[in-house]
């Protein structure tokens, strides 16, 4: 796997990370910035009006190490092998495959709420 990088500007002010297409988004109602349910992850991001977010995504152990510790750090399913990046609009962001049926993920931003740039650990 290598680490891939994109530049995104999402109308909703937020993405998501899942292991299959048909996804049930869970909502941030309550502004956290990042919410989670075992099947999908909704990373809030700076709003595309605002500018756009730089998204990093890559094995963990190929990513540059980060000065603090994750905003978000669980599991995902991904029963596909995939981990899918996708938004409201967009149905592929990034994708990376990944070994078994359940993936650790770890996010770090640069904003509580909403960050222009999010780096995404796999493994």
């Amino acid at each position: 796997m290598t680490v891939k990088k994109v530049s995104v500007a999402p109308e909703y002010v937020s993405f998501y990370i899942a292991g299959v297409d048909d996804i049930r988004v869970p909502l941030d109602h309550d502004g956290r910035g990042i919410v989670a349910s075992d099947q999908c992850i909704n990373v809030g991001c700076l709003y595309g009006h605002d500018g756009d977010t730089m998204i990093t995504l890559g094995p963990f152990e190929e990513l540059t190490a980060q000065a603090k510790l994750p905003k978000f750090d669980g599991m995902l399913d991904t029963p596909g092998c995939r981990v899918i990046l996708s938004d409201a609009n967009m149905p592929e962001i990034l994708s990376m495959d990944v070994p078994g049926v359940r993936t650790r993920v770890r996010i770090w931003t640069n904003h509580p709420t909403e960050p222009d740039d999010v780096v995404i650990a796999l493994g």
